[in-house]
């Protein structure tokens, strides 16, 4: 299915439009393709991008550019809504600006580049951002949802501003993930620590190994994780193996306590516990919920 500009974006003269989503665990799944640009910000809840035939995780902090004319879907994970925040234009609508914003390589990095590699080796070309920024884009997004939501006078100039600093804001942290030497290293390391974890979930790693690896002492480490991702340690290795957990569920017979192995937890009790805290549901009833081959797995969830 196509989504036209015509019927998305606020008109010929201005090709743009902006407003929050919830996605919700009913909706009817509806691949579809437009022929504008959409930048996603990810608010709140756990879910799945259906993109170019492939599936990708998302939550609470990831953002990414979807071009014109490939083919994608969400599915919600859980009984939570999948809050996002879309901002739809053409590219004639920034036309001048991206052309300037274009020599800048970071830019074209984030902006043009599918960012859900986490689980390949060049998984930086995502962009998942940090508690602090993702209260920035945030707060970003709202301004200019407000604007286009109001229309007061001078809006669609304002709305030009705000969109360039925004993605002029993106670029510089999606460039602050490249630089290696930055001025603070031990949250570089934190970052690369969590893309880390992400390839590496079912290992049995303590936590004073990881300290060692981000040459930091235990206390030092505990307040940074907490400062930099806005969660513990353990609740985000937690995340990331029920996250990965789900694939398996979904796709084998294997039983649940095999799975839960499979991501590293050993204990199968505990890990229903932290599956149901995470998605509102025990595994057993996610499997049987949507399975691969279930009919009903063909609405999002």
């Amino acid at each position: 299915m196509l989504y036209p500009k015509e019927k998305y974006l606020e008109s010929e003269e201005f090709p743009f439009a902006a407003f929050p989503y919830p996605t919700l665990p009913e909706r009817v799944m509806n691949p579809h393709t437009h022929d504008f640009i959409e930048l996603v910000y990810v608010a709140d809840g756990f879910g799945e991008h259906l993109y170019k035939g492939h599936s990708y995780p998302i939550s609470k902090g990831d953002i990414f550019v979807i071009p014109p004319d490939v083919e994608h879907d969400y599915r919600v994970i859980g009984t939570a809504p999948l809050k996002v925040y879309n901002i739809l234009f053409i590219s004639s609508f920034l036309e001048a600006e991206l052309q300037a914003l274009s020599k800048v390589s970071s830019f074209m990095n984030f902006f043009y580049v599918e960012p859900f590699l986490r689980q390949k080796a060049d998984f930086e070309s995502h962009l998942k951002l940090s508690l602090p920024e993702a209260q920035e884009v945030q707060l970003r997004l709202e301004r200019i949802i407000e604007e286009f939501d109001h229309k007061a006078l001078g809006y669609r100039i304002s709305i030009k501003a705000l969109l360039i600093e925004l993605l002029v804001w993106l670029s510089r942290c999606y460039e602050e993930r490249l630089v290696q030497t930055w001025f603070r290293p031990e949250h570089s390391g934190i970052r690369e620590l969590c893309a880390f974890l992400e390839l590496h979930y079912a290992e049995p790693f303590q936590l004073e190994e990881i300290c060692q690896m981000c040459g930091m002492s235990k206390t030092s480490f505990t307040h940074k994780f907490k400062q930099t991702i806005g969660k513990t340690f353990t609740e985000y290795r937690n995340e990331v193996r029920i996250q990965a957990s789900l694939k398996w569920l979904r796709e084998t017979d294997e039983p649940v306590i095999r799975v839960a192995e499979r991501v590293g937890v050993g204990d199968v009790s505990y890990y229903n516990k932290l599956f149901k805290q995470q998605i509102g549901m025990p595994p057993r009833e996610f499997r049987h919920k949507y399975r691969s081959g279930n009919p009903r797995a063909a609405a999002p969830y």
